[in-house]
């Protein structure tokens, strides 16, 4: 007996943020208790849309937009090289586990290099269920190396 079958695995793209990928961003960072609305979203998007110093990657998988990066190129005092700042990292918790955070950051790398960057750098809540991301960036290369600090304004 002969059987046909076919399995096919899930497509992974990495592509640039679009206007129609807005709610599901918008869903993915209240994903991760970041406060936030439609409308909030799209104005910071139309700020960081128009700058070359920003960039925002999203991963599809099999056309489903399923996480993002966003990065911050800067030009600062402290450094002679420009640095990339990852200012969001969020890939959703059904998909967690299976390389996308993975494959966000090495994107923000090819990208940042481009900018001419030679670090690339994040901050992390220090909360418990951070952990498990605090944990995932250190497998994948990043050093712990000092503290925030941080005043109300």
């Amino acid at each position: 007996m002969i059987m046909n079958s076919s399995v096919s695995a899930p497509t992974l793209s990495i592509r640039r943020f679009q206007w129609n990928d807005l709610e599901t961003i918008t869903t993915l960072m209240r994903e991760l208790n970041y406060p936030t609305t439609l409308s909030v979203m799209r104005e910071r998007m139309q700020d960081m849309e128009s700058s070359p110093l920003h960039c925002t990657l999203v991963a599809e998988v099999d056309g489903i937009v399923v996480g993002k990066i966003s990065l911050h190129h800067i030009v600062s005092f402290s450094r002679c090289e420009p640095t990339t700042q990852i200012t969001a990292i969020i890939v959703a918790k059904e998909y967690q586990g299976q390389g996308l955070g993975k494959r966000l950051i090495q994107q923000a790398e090819d990208w940042s290099k481009g900018k001419g960057s030679t670090l690339l750098f994040l901050t992390s809540g220090n909360r418990v269920e951070r952990a498990p991301a605090r944990a995932f960036y250190e497998h994948i290369g990043f050093i712990k190396k000092g503290y925030r600090f941080s005043k109300k304004l």
